[in-house]
């Protein structure tokens, strides 16, 4: 009942209320068209935004110019691979060349939460987290959440509920229905706290990352602390691993569904019930190979991005550091959205072997199955022929268990690879809350690995 009410309320009464209502029957709609039509409209979409952006954003219409491109040229998506990439360094050094000199919308200003040590502002308007909204209220609406149902958090940088402001508790608490747990500050006291008031709160869905949920997980299992079981587990932030999800799973007996989004880009892609990760139609994702080409389905590369509701700001071919597989099949659900087969990380957590061939991330997690006494772990890579593994173990370890250890680890990437093992306390989060399972000094020089 309240979540009808609030529903009824926020479309017809808030702000951005009627876009929202329009852009829900639209995607309600869109999910179920063929892949071929839903590119038709995408490649619509690409041309209408590269004439905009020429036409008002100085950035784009530099770059398109350097590269002797008029938006006439874009008459296909072979020809938009002709069209410059824009990359992060671009925001921090041309911000005014990028804003639209002509767009009169409402705006806003927000930021990356700076997991990669350098937070980036940007500009968006405000039809975009409306589309958003909408987009968010389909995908959880598959796992049959509503707007306004129950949401807790596990999440970084965020006070407890205890905590806030009378407006906040008003807002958030009560009229948003909104819980938080600092994934920054997860001591037993505060996950136990949050534990009681799950069980009788009983929300809807969580959203998560995922190493701080499996951490509370398993505080949850270790204190018998039971019966927490949401509707829907939405994971975002990190990469969830299949440890991670096993271990959510068998706790919390709830799907799990990634979510794959950014600050600056808001939601990319979105797992359905039958495990296909779909891109959302307002997204156009490439999946290139470090000179820029596109590489085949089932094949790493690194993740393109074109926003095409963004107008304010527009994200046009913009690597975003990710690195990705794009699925060769359709999902069993029926949509005829285009999928992923995996995000991997970002482009600089990859591995590298001493002979220069790249290592999946998840290696280590697969290799903690056959060690339980690890709780968290940490690849650093400072060269070549160096491994740095940081662990936390939930009890002590001795120099054979190291060595066993050692010896799984070692075939991954071959005898001249140095293995250093380090026992710590804690690994340090990044501002934002997150934990990064793997960073590195070495990039790859060959990106192809084949599922």
């Amino acid at each position: 009942m309240y979540s009808s009410m609030y529903q009824f309320l926020r479309e017809r009464f808030a702000r951005g209320g009627r876009e929202i209502r329009k852009h829900s029957a639209e995607l309600e709609k869109s999910q179920w068209l063929p892949l071929e039509e839903v590119r038709r409209i995408q490649l619509e979409k690409l041309k209408r935004l590269v004439q905009y952006a020429y036409e008002n954003v100085p950035f784009y219409r530099n770059s398109l110019k350097k590269k002797g491109i008029v938006p006439s040229d874009i008459r296909s998506f072979k020809d938009y691979e002709a069209v410059p990439f824009v990359v992060r360094d671009d925001f921090f050094a041309s911000q005014e060349d990028l804003r639209s000199k002509s767009f009169r919308g409402q705006t806003f200003k927000d930021n990356t939460g700076g997991s990669t040590g350098q937070v980036m502002e940007f500009i968006v308007d405000y039809s975009t987290s409306y589309w958003s909204y909408a987009n968010e209220k389909r995908f959880r609406g598959w796992y049959g959440v509503r707007p306004g149902d129950k949401k807790a958090w596990v999440w970084g940088a965020l006070k407890n509920f205890p905590n806030w402001t009378l407006r906040d508790r008003l807002i958030k608490g009560y009229i948003k229905r909104n819980r938080f747990l600092n994934a920054h500050a997860l001591s037993e006291e505060n996950m136990r706290k949050f534990a009681l008031e799950m069980q009788a709160w009983k929300p809807d869905m969580f959203r998560v990352y995922p190493s701080a949920m499996a951490i509370w997980g398993n505080f949850l299992t270790a204190n018998k602390l039971d019966g927490i079981r949401p509707k829907l587990i939405e994971t975002s932030g990190e990469k969830l691993t299949p440890t991670q999800r096993t271990i959510i799973e068998s706790i919390f007996k709830s799907p799990i569904a990634e979510h794959y989004s950014s600050w600056e880009i808001y939601d990319i892609a979105y797992q359905c019930p039958e495990k296909g990760l779909h891109i959302s139609e307002d997204r156009y994702l490439e999946v290139v190979d470090p000179q820029g080409k596109p590489v085949q389905p089932g094949e790493v590369g690194e993740v393109v991005i074109t926003s095409l509701i963004q107008y304010a700001m527009p994200f046009i071919r913009y690597k975003n550091g990710d690195m990705g597989i794009l699925e060769k099949s359709t999902c069993k659900c029926g949509r005829g959205l285009p999928l992923l087969k995996e995000v991997i990380g970002r482009k600089d957590d990859l591995l590298v072997r001493p002979d220069g061939q790249p290592v999946h991330g998840a290696v280590m997690d697969y290799t903690c199955r056959s060690f339980p006494e690890i709780k968290q772990f940490q690849l650093y890579q400072p060269d070549r022929t160096n491994l740095i593994v940081r662990l936390v173990c939930y009890r002590p370890v001795d120099k054979g268990w190291i060595a066993k250890f050692t010896g799984e680890m070692q075939p991954f990437f071959g005898p001249e690879m140095k293995i250093h093992v380090e026992i710590l306390d804690k690994i340090p989060l990044t501002p934002s809350g997150k934990l990064r399972f793997i960073l590195s000094d070495v990039k790859p020089e060959n990106l192809k690995i084949y599922s």
